[in-house]
């Protein structure tokens, strides 16, 4: 009599085991789509919300990469009846303020690319100090823009700046596509 009442409960519960993997795998299909869709949901929302400011980012590190290369930063801030000396304080003090001024765009660039720029912007105040220290004592402002100048066009290397521009660029269309 057991043997029967065990088949007869078998027979119920085999079944009701099956609907219930059934349902088990119906249900953690359902929640891994679920979580799928919720996650392209978030990445949409945050690319909607971080992608322009991203984008902006770029953009300004880009305009502080050409206000600081030479041929741009020098006719901007030369004056007349300015010594050597006082003309590389105005130029590495307007190149690392414009710097500190875009100190928090890193959030939003690539760490390689924020290093190039960082390491552009020291070149460019290093070539400038470099160049004062290579003319006389009672050199002008005008010959330390001329002698920045000729190096910058003599030089073989290119410049910082347009490495930092070029990596930029790069990260930005990879970024897009």
């Amino acid at each position: 009599m057991s043997d029967i009442n065990f088949y007869e409960i078998l027979k119920y519960l085999i079944p009701q085991m099956g609907i219930l993997a059934l349902v088990y795998l119906f249900l953690e299909h359902w929640l891994k789509r679920d979580n799928l869709r919720q996650n392209k949901k978030r990445k949409d929302e945050f690319n909607q919300l971080i992608l322009p400011n991203q984008i902006h980012a770029f953009e300004r590190m880009v305009l502080f990469l050409e206000r600081i290369a030479p041929n741009n930063i020098i006719p901007r801030l030369n004056q007349q009846g300015l010594t050597a000396k006082e003309f590389q304080y105005i130029l590495t003090k307007e190149i690392s303020e414009e710097f500190e001024h875009n100190l928090s765009q890193q959030l939003y660039i690539p760490t390689q690319s924020w290093e190039r720029i960082s390491l552009a912007k020291d070149q460019i105040i290093q070539d400038i100090i470099q160049a004062t220290q290579n003319l006389p004592s009672n050199a002008t402002s005008k010959d330390l823009a001329m002698k920045i100048l000729s190096e910058n066009i003599t030089n073989v290397k290119k410049m910082p700046t347009s490495e930092a521009i070029l990596m930029l660029k790069k990260d930005l269309y990879s970024m897009i596509n």
